[in-house]
């Protein structure tokens, strides 16, 4: 009788153990590596974010070189100093021989009340104008637990701004 008790008791420890690493496999696990991979993607974002707010500064400071790609390769250089993900130009490179130019343009108003034009060349003489860059950054994130359902390493993130500057 004790002995039929021990067996039954042994018994449902066994399943227990067989439950919880069936758990552990199954849910666990994926759920750690899909919190891994998330953060590694937040991180560059972050950095992404960073180099945009870099570019800004550099464009409220130096309005008349807000576009000048050498110089925005110097805050990529000093950015991705610091950063495990590499911060890029759109086209993937990040030194000052790059073909990335940002994009700047002009909203003009013939009068303060009047609605707004919006064009590539600076605005014609007496009319109010308002200019904005837009700067872009990309990169790839090696992801440390490729999940099969449509995350492919590397992942490719990209960061479009936009900044008044006049």
């Amino acid at each position: 009788m004790q002995l039929n008790r021990r067996i039954r008791r042994l018994g449902r420890r066994g399943s227990i153990s067989v439950e919880l690493a069936l758990t552990v496999v199954f849910i666990l696990f994926p759920l750690l590596a899909g919190g891994a991979d998330f953060l590694e993607l937040m991180t560059a974002k972050a950095q992404m974010n960073t180099a945009l707010e870099g570019f800004y500064a550099y464009a409220w400071n130096n309005p008349g070189d807000a576009t000048d790609v050498s110089q925005l390769s110097g805050i990529l250089s000093a950015i991705n100093q610091q950063s495990l993900p590499q911060i890029t130009f759109p086209d993937g490179r990040a030194d000052s021989s790059t073909s990335y130019q940002p994009v700047v343009t002009y909203q003009c108003r013939a009068t303060p009340t009047a609605n707004p034009t919006t064009q590539s060349t600076p605005c014609p003489s007496g009319n109010v104008q308002q200019a904005s860059i837009t700067y872009s950054v990309a990169t790839k994130v090696v992801l440390p637990v490729p999940l099969p359902f449509g995350l492919s390493s590397p992942y490719p993130l990209s960061a479009i701004g936009e900044v008044q500057v006049q």
